[in-house]
């Protein structure tokens, strides 16, 4: 061969080449078949979908790759369709992703040739629209699906191409407004808003267009057949021209007149006490915060009464529910009649209301003496003979019943609406403590009290992660004066305040709930100073006495977390007692034998606390696996003061000697005190007289 020959050879190589790396460069598939659907050219787009090379596509066909014989047959009829008529067609196809199994859609130009031996092929030239495809699927299943919630909800929508003015509608807008879609029914539209509303809605959907301020807005609209709806309509801008101007309004409106129709209904459910026909929680709130704002801008104090009646439950289980809530609708009633009416009554929950003064006075103590005036007479319309029907029978009965009343007074907005309740509770429960039937007067004393509450709870929690808590134990002693048993009592040793008084922190401890995880501590701290002594022959034969709260006993899982603490410590368990009060037993007394029963099984003991100064003590003796029985200390103070008080610490004693309970005086404070219990025949003694709570190292020194 000559040099010309063989560098024009050469060079259509390289042509070749050149146009073989073009051909696989397009990301698009281009492939050529012969008549029997057997590739003759594939590009490397094609080859990547069927997860080979083009070299080996040469010769086989598609179900080769792909494993679908039935698409491959498919494909093989058609070239020989477009083949035999010779003419160049556009056709959408699918083909199978050999890799993943994807089917893929394909928009194809095929254009039949021969070859240079004069054989029928095809050249195919396909562009991949799987993501057109989907999109385009979507895009109707949107559309489907909108259709479908715009049908099910009941609303019309509409769109409107400002700068044409062009409108659209579809049948549930023509259905709601009884206009028909025309070129004109946007016009129509606007001629039928009532002409109150007409302004208002336009301006509406001005200051969308102009300002983009959010359309969505309600107003009445006449139907040409004269029926006054209403309408709730929102839209918004979703198309802008080059120059950023507003150019499509798409919207959904619907019919809401039996909404509107059903409102001052549903504001009576929401704002109002269905029995008393008075304002609820809900809506005293908002009357709260504007009595503040008319307080700030009148410059005259107000006021919050919040009311409870005594013993209302007595009532309920005498006579039932219905007897009850006639009752209360009357005391509603009578509230109402004494106060005047820019103040606001409402019902608070229960038996509980909440009357706002306003405009009492602009001097602080004139108003406040105005505010107890009007509670007091609150109080005297109350106590006036109720006549009430008993429910399923013809009788009637006259009733009378008493109010507490605690008092705080407002000036502007210097407080929230929920501290003027919070403060008013608390005047209230002063009212309670001075025996019911009385009004209080929040005072800064106990302003001073709930600060200090406040600030235990919150430093409570992180003592509580510090362990700033140790337990102190006050000794007990047998008539003879011996040493026999000891009470564990948890102390705070605050950073700041030093030792924080147990009445205090406790009462906050039991509010917030943090009793639980602190009784939890006290347990098994007790537990391992108990697996101490009984180490030590000295004090092995001491028992130890352990507080639990209501809160605890009260908890699933309270039997549960004290057979694992007290098994955790390995002690000697008959030594370990657990004391309760009564106010435990309130809420579930069978529930609490059952738990107590339980846990003396385990091998624990329990003692009452506090005994006799319940209404029911008998009752628990006779319920309860109780083994010890303390006198309250209030019997104690009084003993030699008060022939009751003496003579019921004697029927104490003679009670656990005949139901074989031992009895524990607690409050010893005197010789003379020890005497006469050791003359009545006490078993235990506990108090001053001996020696007050003390660290551990103390209490050593007794030994």
């Amino acid at each position: 061969m000559d040099n010309a020959l063989q560098l024009e050879l050469n060079a259509e190589r390289e042509k070749n080449k050149l146009l073989l790396n073009i051909v696989n460069s397009i990301p698009e598939p281009i492939m050529a078949k012969n008549w029997r659907g057997n590739f003759i050219f594939a590009n490397k787009r094609v080859a990547e979908l069927y997860g080979t090379t083009p070299e080996k596509m040469i010769g086989k066909e598609d179900s080769f790759f792909t494993g679908n014989k039935e698409q491959g047959q498919f494909f093989k009829k058609n070239i020989q369709s477009i083949i035999r008529r010779f003419d160049t067609e556009m056709v959408y196809e699918d083909s199978t992703d050999a890799r993943t199994g994807e089917i893929r859609h394909f928009h194809s130009l095929k254009i039949p040739f021969k070859n240079n031996n004069d054989e029928l092929n095809i050249a195919i030239f396909a562009k991949d629209i799987t993501e057109i495809i989907s999109l385009k699927n979507r895009a109707e299943a949107n559309a489907k699906r909108l259709e479908h919630v715009l049908e099910v909800s009941g609303e019309g929508m509409w769109d409107w191409n400002i700068q044409t003015n062009e409108v659209f509608q579809n049948q549930k807008w023509a259905d709601i407004t009884g206009v028909k879609h025309s070129k004109r029914s946007f016009s129509e539209f606007q001629d039928c808003l009532v002409e109150e509303d007409k302004k208002y809605v336009l301006a509406s959907l001005q200051a969308l267009i102009e300002k983009k301020i959010p359309y969505d807005i309600e107003f009445r609209f006449r139907r040409p057949d004269g029926q006054v709806i209403w309408i709730w309509d929102r839209g918004q801008v979703v198309e802008y021209d080059d120059q950023g101007k507003p150019k499509l309004l798409v919207g959904i409106m619907q019919d809401i007149t039996e909404k509107k129709f059903n409102q001052s209904e549903i504001e009576l459910m929401a704002f109002y006490d269905t029995l008393t026909m008075l304002p609820n929680r809900a809506l005293l709130n908002d009357r709260l915060n504007l009595a503040l704002e008319h307080s700030k801008r009148f410059k005259k104090y107000g006021a919050v009464l919040f009311l409870d009646l005594d013993n209302f439950k007595t009532l309920n289980d005498a006579y039932g529910h219905q007897a009850g809530d006639d009752l209360l609708a009357i005391v509603a009633q009578r509230i109402q009649s004494v106060i005047r009416k820019d103040d606001t009554v409402a019902r608070f929950g229960g038996d509980e209301f909440v009357i706002v003064l306003n405009e009492l006075d602009s001097e602080p103590v004139k108003a406040a003496i105005k505010a107890q005036r009007l509670a007091q007479s609150i109080r005297h319309s109350i106590n006036q003979k109720i006549n009430i029907k008993i429910s399923n029978t013809t009788s009637e009965i006259d009733y009378f019943i008493s109010a507490s009343v605690g008092i705080t007074i407002f000036y502007g907005q210097v407080k929230a609406p929920s501290e003027l309740l919070q403060l008013a509770d608390l005047a209230l429960y002063q009212a309670k403590k001075n025996g019911r039937d009385d009004c209080a007067m929040f005072d800064p004393v106990m302003q001073e009290k709930l600060d200090y509450s406040t600030r235990l709870d919150k430093e409570l929690r992180q003592s509580l992660k510090q362990k700033d808590f140790v337990l102190y134990y006050q000794p007990q002693y047998d008539a003879k004066q011996n040493l026999v048993s000891a009470e564990a009592l948890i102390r705070w040793s605050h950073p700041e305040l030093g030792l924080v008084n147990p009445g205090d922190f406790i009462k906050v401890a039991e509010e917030s709930n943090l009793i639980l995880p602190i009784g939890d501590w006290v347990l098994s701290e007790a537990c391992q100073q108990l697996k101490k002594w009984q180490s030590d022959p000295q004090y092995q034969h001491l028992s130890l006495s352990v507080n639990i709260s209501a809160k605890q006993i009260w908890q699933k899982d309270f039997v549960v977390g004290v057979k694992r603490i007290v098994s955790d410590s390995g002690i000697n368990v008959s030594k370990l007692k657990l004391e309760i009060t009564e106010s435990i037993l309130l809420r579930d007394i069978n529930g609490t034998a059952e738990k107590l029963n339980d846990l003396v099984a385990f091998g624990l003991t329990f003692s009452l606390d506090d005994f006799g100064t319940g209404y029911s003590s008998l009752g628990y003796l006779k319920n309860l696996p109780i083994d010890e029985i303390k006198i309250d200390q209030s019997f104690i103070r009084d003993l030699f003061n008060n022939k009751t008080d003496l003579i019921m610490i004697k029927s104490i004693i003679d009670l656990g000697k005949n139901f074989g309970i031992n009895v524990v005086a607690e409050g010893v404070e005197t010789e003379a005190h020890f005497e006469i219990l050791k003359e009545f025949d006490c078993d235990i003694y506990q108090g001053y007289y001996f020696s007050r709570p003390v660290p551990l190292s103390e209490f050593a020194t007794l030994i």
